[in-house]
């Protein structure tokens, strides 16, 4: 099939203007987070020589409210910064102590980790002290000034971005002299001018946040050389003069130490330039006289500082090209299909686009939702004892999932999967509406009970209709569309939606699921799911618990489905816990992360389809769990980065026909069906990922290779159980399949 020429070439402009629109505004988001880091971290630079002084004063015992030099030390600071509006010194208990300037709101920090919090009258930074807790309201001008210039910057660039994709998408089209375009080719120009267009756009974002970068450094330069010049004067004023200071270059040292961006800091009679450091004067008070700081810069620093803020626009480019991919492909092959599908059968470019955008909306708060509960127990003011009511809505989250499972067969069988789904996408609507008005914790414990009915459905409902299909190759079909769209879906969801948490408000977060939710039920229809269950035979859990008569299912649940969904924990739980005792950045591991998603998304449709053709289902389970055994347990032996990264890249390669063939894996067993096998697949590999976590947590004081350990037993013990179990059980089969068929 062709098209005209002149449509080609408004799609492209058409895709161009969103996914501009679209990456313009995610590194926006992502520019606001920088600067308010950037300017919470060097107002609390000026509290560093305050926080010295009151961690030495209170060491001998004085109490922080008989404390009687607080306003002076207040002073000295908001002298410092004009950014700083205003000071509060609270004790341990939250009481205040002392305020100075402008700070008329009671602002707390709701969790341990919290570092500063924007609210409408300013910025509210928290440093923690020996006794208690500075909280600085900073100017929250600059950063809106900021960010609106920056606004006006990438405005400008989108501009030249977007004439550039009109004009090569004209060349590409017109030059040829054909009039018409086939799909194919449609499809690859499209991707490499859009793919092409987001990466010029992200890597300019990127040089502005370098230089962004190098301008902070500049000015805590500067801050550092107004704490210096304020600490000598102090003396000064004391009567000791400039000349007869004693113990400066300690002090000096001490300063530099406790200030990640400076690795030295010196005084010098004279002003010298130079690359890499800043130079700034210095007035000693009453005598006339001049010197000038020193501030070398942490090359170390800046070099990481660049890495992590390059792998941060990499990832949201990485997600602008996933989903220009994702409509690329959709558009193209709606185009090749629209006039051949048949409306009986489900049609595969809706259904991949319904998992895409279904993981996008599902997972968007996945990244801060534990925090954001906290914070509810928190603002509860209850006692540490009830701290478990933090973890409630996970809980019930968890719950709701594992009743979804139990009963979404008997959904399937008696509303018929389109309805089925609708139900799901429906509570995950009203869950995230209820989460965005939830005053407090229970209320917030209900609205997640409700919102895990949507995982529990939807995806327990998906791949029960997938292990429904009597055509084995549409099985396979829609379980490889289901993983790639489902990994992309999610990976761009949780940084999209840590992003909107930053720039807005975790409210905000749900708020927009809730809309991307309601763009799902649209999907569902144009996925052609059937309106009611095509097999007569009712599909009932009790049925698929009485499967576990047969020994060859109980083995394969207890001996291969467990090990394996606790070697999946390797990538979502022991491998961050590495990057952190590695002393990785989380743009590091997201990074990483986003890897092992793009692996499985992109290549589990050629991998799957080899291994089936030539290889025997029981045959790949087994290479299956021995490759995640030697993949892992490389980690575990060497306890290296590169043994962990190597770790990371092979397993999800194993996933790609692994997670596929899984179904199958009991299909030559007389008496058991594909949908019965993979309900209590779900069901013991959910007790697995309750089991490994705490399993591999009781073993973390050695680290997070040893604690990985566990599972390379688990797995071992599974191979040689599941081994023997095919060599006992080879001569009482039904057939042995080819693959997955």
């Amino acid at each position: 099939m062709k098209i005209r020429r002149e449509r080609v070439v408004l799609t492209i402009i058409l895709l161009g203007i969103i996914m501009t629109a679209f990456t313009s505004t995610l590194t926006t988001m992502s520019y606001r987070k920088l600067q308010a880091e950037t300017r919470v971290h060097a107002g609390v630079i000026n509290t560093t020589s305050t926080i010295k002084k009151l961690n030495y004063a209170l060491s001998f015992g004085k109490p922080l409210n008989k404390f009687y030099g607080l306003k002076d030390l207040m002073s000295g600071m908001l002298r410092l910064d004009g950014d700083i509006l205003g000071a509060e010194i609270a004790d341990d208990e939250s009481v205040t102590v002392e305020t100075l300037g402008d700070i008329s709101e009671t602002v707390r920090r709701e969790t341990p980790d919290e570092e500063y919090d924007i609210e409408g009258d300013g910025i509210y930074a928290f440093v923690h002290f020996d006794g208690g807790e500075i909280i600085l309201r900073l100017n929250r001008k600059p950063l809106d000034d900021s960010v609106k210039e920056y606004i006006r910057f990438i405005l400008r660039i989108d501009a030249f971005v977007l004439l550039g994709i009109v004009f090569v998408s004209v060349v590409v089209c017109f030059i040829p002299g054909k009039k018409e375009i086939s799909i194919k080719m449609m499809r690859i120009a499209s991707i490499i001018i859009l793919v092409g267009s987001q990466l010029i756009l992200g890597f300019i974002a990127m040089g502005k946040d370098d230089s962004e970068m190098l301008d902070s450094f500049d000015h805590i330069a500067l801050i550092t050389a107004r704490s210096v010049e304020n600490d000598i004067n102090e003396v000064v004023n004391k009567g000791i003069y400039y000349d007869e200071i004693e113990g400066l270059d300690e002090y000096l040292k001490n300063l530099a130490d406790a200030i990640p961006e400076l690795s030295d800091i010196r005084i010098s009679e004279k002003a010298n330039a130079g690359e890499g450091y800043a130079v700034n004067r210095i007035g000693i008070r009453g005598t006339g006289e001049e010197v000038f700081t020193e501030c070398f810069y942490s090359q170390e620093l800046i070099k990481s500082k660049r890495i992590n803020n390059s792998i941060d626009v990499l990832i949201l480019i990485l997600i602008t090209i996933f989903i220009s991919m994702e409509a690329v492909n959709f558009l193209t092959k709606h185009l090749e299909f629209k006039d051949t599908r048949s409306k009986d059968e489900l049609y595969i470019p809706g259904f991949r686009l319904f998992i895409f955008v279904e993981g996008i909306a599902f997972a968007l708060d996945s990244g801060f939702f534990s925090v954001y509960s906290n914070k509810m127990f928190a603002a509860m003011e209850l006692p540490e004892s009830m701290s478990f009511l933090g973890g409630m809505p996970n809980t019930m989250y968890s719950i709701a999932v594992l009743i979804g499972l139990f009963g979404c067969g008997s959904l399937i069988n008696r509303f018929g999967m389109k309805k089925t789904l609708v139900a799901g996408i429906l509570a995950g609507v009203i869950g995230y509406l209820l989460c965005a008005v939830s005053p407090n914790l229970p209320a917030l414990i209900a609205a997640r009970f409700i919102f895990g009915f949507c995982d529990g459905i939807i995806i327990n409902a998906v791949r029960l209709f997938a292990a429904g299909q009597e055509n084995k190759e549409m099985h396979n079909r829609l379980l490889v569309e289901y993983m790639a769209a489902i990994n992309l879906g999610v990976s761009c969801g949780v940084v999209i939606g840590g992003l909107l948490a930053d720039a807005a408000s975790y409210v905000t977060v749900f708020i927009v699921g809730a809309f991307i939710g309601i763009f799902c039920l649209f999907l569902i229809f144009i996925a052609g799911f059937p309106e009611k269950n095509e097999k007569e035979e009712k599909f009932l859990f009790i049925d698929a618990v009485r499967e576990l008569r047969y020994p060859q299912v109980i083995i394969f649940m207890v001996f291969v489905v467990i090990p394996l969904y606790m070697a999946s924990l390797f990538v979502e739980y022991t491998f961050p816990l590495f990057g952190d005792e590695m002393n990785f950045s989380n743009s590091l591991v997201s990074g990483l992360l986003m890897m092992n998603f793009m692996i499985i998304a992109y290549l589990t449709d050629p991998i799957s389809d080899w291994v089936i053709k030539r290889i025997r289902t029981r045959q790949a389970m087994l290479a299956y769990m021995a490759l995640q055994t030697l993949s892992i347990g490389i980690f575990v032996l060497t306890s290296s980065i590169w043994a962990a990264v190597l770790a990371l890249i092979f397993t999800s390669i194993w996933d790609c026909f692994g997670m596929v063939v899984i179904d199958s894996a009991l299909d030559n067993v007389e008496g058991t069906a594909t949908e019965r096998s993979t309900l209590l697949q779900m069901v013991f590999g959910k007790l697995a990922m309750v089991i490994g976590p705490v399993a591999i947590t009781s073993r973390l004081s050695g680290g997070a290779a040893k604690a990985t350990g566990v599972i390379i037993v688990f797995l071992v013990i599974g191979i040689i159980v599941y081994a023997i179990s095919i060599l006992y059980f080879s001569g009482g089969v039904k057939k042995e399949n080819r693959g997955a068929g």
